[in-house]
């Protein structure tokens, strides 16, 4: 526990000084939300705020991977991770405790992006808090475990952005969380499933708009399990704290 708060006391500082972080978190999220959410009532025939929360919330949300490895590199810049590598503490470890403060920042960005969607777009939720709690968290672990991936296979700062811009905007355009997938081309409909945040965009439309509980997103929480497991493991095996990793940022 005293390394997990070394951990997360170092990001928030991190966190204060960074206001891109804010940017891409909280206010575009909330931007799209905003200028779509009348659009899409005419389109979806119900409540626009049922497509642009959910979808714009997991849409974003996927981004904190790119600060994750953001921060992974400044701590190479610094010098600070060579700290960390002679700490004594195992590859496990060390992946947990560089994802445990991003877990909760993702989790703590999706509840207040739906909070907020709720208050200034007419968004609704439903559905059982339990339930939503739940699949925020998982779809956090989702995430950060996929951010890890990330960084495992890539050694500069410029290969991880990029890859990450494409794997967020890529799979959550394919997964429907810009636009529903009913609403997408034909081809495109059986790759959706595909994605993590088709599961998660679904179960969160479930949990705010259709008054779902527990048993009505088990097959999300199932399947965002099952990614997060398997993501998990491959981070586990592939995550190298002695690789070089080439930085440009301070």
């Amino acid at each position: 526990m005293t390394i997990t708060c070394a951990f997360v006391r170092k990001e928030l500082s991190t966190w204060r000084q960074d206001p891109t972080l804010f940017v891409f978190l909280f206010a575009a999220p909330l931007l799209m939300q905003g200028l779509l959410s009348e659009a899409f009532s005419g389109l979806t025939g119900g409540a626009g705020a049922n497509q642009t929360v959910p979808g714009f919330t997991i849409m974003f949300g996927f981004y904190v991977m790119m600060f994750m490895g953001t921060a992974h590199y400044r701590e190479h810049a610094s010098g600070a991770w060579n700290l960390v590598k002679t700490s004594g503490l195992s590859k496990g470890v060390m992946a947990i405790q560089l994802a445990i403060p991003y877990f909760l920042l993702s989790a703590a960005q999706m509840a207040l992006l739906i909070g907020t969607g709720r208050v200034l777009f007419g968004g609704t939720i439903n559905g059982s808090l339990l339930a939503l709690t739940v699949l925020i968290l998982i779809i956090a672990w989702t995430a950060i475990a996929l951010g890890l991936v990330l960084i495992a296979l890539t050694r500069n700062v410029s290969a991880m952005q990029n890859l990450c811009q494409l794997v967020v905007l890529g799979m959550g355009a394919v997964g429907g969380a810009v636009v529903p997938v009913r609403l997408l081309p034909a081809w495109n409909r059986p790759l959706a499933p595909l994605t993590p945040q088709y599961w998660a965009v679904d179960g969160m439309k479930r949990v705010l708009a259709e008054h779902g509980g527990l048993a009505s997103v088990a097959p999300n929480l199932a399947v965002l399990t099952g990614w997060a497991c398997a993501l998990s493991i491959v981070a586990t095996f592939t995550f190298d704290p002695g690789s070089r990793r080439r930085v440009a940022i301070r």
